[in-house]
């Protein structure tokens, strides 16, 4: 049986590749963390990974005036680089080695520039077997991690109903658990119910499986939504607050909401409705059908 919510459900995480993360100070005024991921960096197959946000606009001096602004409003904040996007996961065989060592160097090099706390892990496709992407983002976290250690690095990843259970899952069995801060189920991605009469029944039980299978009692887990449209065809935004509600009242480590954003300007859902359908979902539990 779930136990009963914690009253700090209020994390929430955006992706953005523009500078429209800039207005949150102003708009997230009642939440205990904002998680910004610079979307994306991407690689050809060999590790040597670039920021492909818009770099003209989202600069290092950019990132670090956000966090100046966010201490001074009162916003915990974690900055994040996100890996894969729509790049597929690809390593030719034979080249993990190179893949590891190419990949740590280039994004500690990012995160130091940045001022970066971290690295999402959010790959939707991924053209290779389960130990070659298992060894390679393994071995990509732990050297983040040593390169890293007095800066408190932390990783995040961002399974969907297609890759979790061949690659995210066996990934996060590999590896010490404390390695990752906050798992996010991208529930809009390949989402199927096993009872179209009931659908936010089934998205309910499927995340509630993924926190059963992300066990370390201290890491975060949000459901993943998207604010294009585009991305709307296998969940509605009523199925994704619905669910959201009962899961926040239900699993205590179901902190919130992460949102696709990528830039407002072509965003479907209005920057400022953001928080306020995050506060009405971890509200009174039983409040919505």
């Amino acid at each position: 049986m779930a136990e009963t919510c914690d009253s700090n459900n209020k994390v929430i995480r955006e992706y953005h590749h523009d500078a429209s993360f800039m207005s949150r100070c102003d708009i997230f005024t009642d939440v205990t963390e904002y998680q910004l991921c610079l979307a994306y960096a991407g690689e050809s197959g060999k590790g040597k990974f670039e920021p492909k946000w818009d770099t003209d606009n989202v600069t290092p001096q950019l990132i670090e005036q956000f966090k100046l602004n966010c201490d001074a409003s009162g916003l915990p904040v974690k900055v994040f680089v996100s890996i894969g996007g729509d790049d597929p996961f690809k390593v030719a065989a034979g080249g993990a080695d190179d893949w590891v060592l190419n990949a740590t160097t280039t994004l500690h090099h990012m995160i130091n520039e940045y001022h970066i706390d971290g690295i999402d892990v959010n790959y939707t496709t991924i053209q290779c077997n389960q130990t070659l992407f298992v060894n390679c983002i393994k071995g990509l976290i732990k050297g983040l991690r040593e390169a890293l250690c007095t800066t408190g690095f932390v990783a995040s990843l961002a399974p969907d109903a297609a890759t979790n259970e061949t690659f995210y899952l066996p990934l996060y069995r590999s590896i010490d658990n404390s390695w990752i801060g906050t798992v996010v189920f991208q529930c809009f991605v390949d989402f199927e119910p096993l009872d179209p009469n009931r659908p936010v029944e089934s998205l309910v039980r499927q995340v509630e499986k993924i926190v059963g299978e992300y066990d370390y009692y201290d890491s975060k887990i949000l459901l993943g939504y998207s604010a294009i449209k585009e991305d709307w065809n296998k969940v509605s935004p009523p199925l994704f607050f619905l669910a959201l509600n009962r899961l926040v009242h239900s699993w205590p480590r179901v902190k919130g909401a992460s949102v696709k954003v990528i830039s407002d300007t072509y965003a479907f859902i209005p920057p400022t409705w953001i928080p306020k359908l995050l506060s009405l979902a971890v509200s009174d539990a039983g409040k919505y059908p």
